[in-house]
């Protein structure tokens, strides 16, 4: 049995603070970070480098925008010469896109800068409470997906895109601390 509606209406509280605080946050990520790139098309970069090599089409499903919006994207990444593409060896009508070197240097320093900046934000907290944190984010964000998604894309991106989490058996959500390597 999942949880009652009043106790999710404690859970949209802080859901609602921490999507407020989103854009500011994302402004001063990319000031501390010196990028000119806007945050979608870094979220983008980094799809291709920790995923691999990707359709637009395959990204647009995984991030739930319309297509015209990773195609904007791409434009401005392939400008900064941190992505290439090539045609698909199954399809030679669609590309294939990647990150370049330059892109994945690009982030790294871009995420080396957020988790710095994330670090002294939550510089109050210990370790296991932060990898508990990113794992509890982690089983919540794939579960609403799949609630949000309409069924056959769901299913579409579970197995077409790497980045999507797979779904996780009730009995394995709880967090265990001693088996993460990292903050995420």
């Amino acid at each position: 049995m999942g949880p009652t509606p009043e106790t999710c209406s404690e859970l949209l509280r802080p859901l609602r603070a921490l999507m407020g605080l989103k854009q500011v946050a994302v402004q001063t990520l990319n000031q501390h970070a010196r990028t000119d790139l806007p945050y979608a098309a870094t979220g983008l970069l980094g799809e291709l480098v920790h995923c691999g090599e990707s359709r637009a089409s395959d990204l647009a499903a995984h991030r739930v925008v319309d297509a015209s919006v990773v195609s904007r994207q791409v434009s401005q990444l392939e400008q900064a010469g941190l992505i290439s593409r090539r045609a698909d060896p199954q399809d030679r009508r669609v590309s294939l896109l990647r990150a370049t070197e330059e892109g994945e240097q690009a982030l790294a320093r871009i995420e080396q800068h957020r988790a710095e900046w994330l670090s002294e934000a939550l510089r109050d907290w210990d370790e296991t409470k932060v990898r508990d944190l990113a794992e509890l984010l982690d089983v919540a964000a794939a579960d609403i997906r799949r609630a949000v998604l309409p069924e056959h894309q769901a299913t579409h991106a579970e197995t077409s895109h790497p980045a999507v989490a797979r779904p996780v058996p009730a009995d394995d959500r709880r967090p265990a601390a001693s088996s993460q390597k990292g903050i995420r």
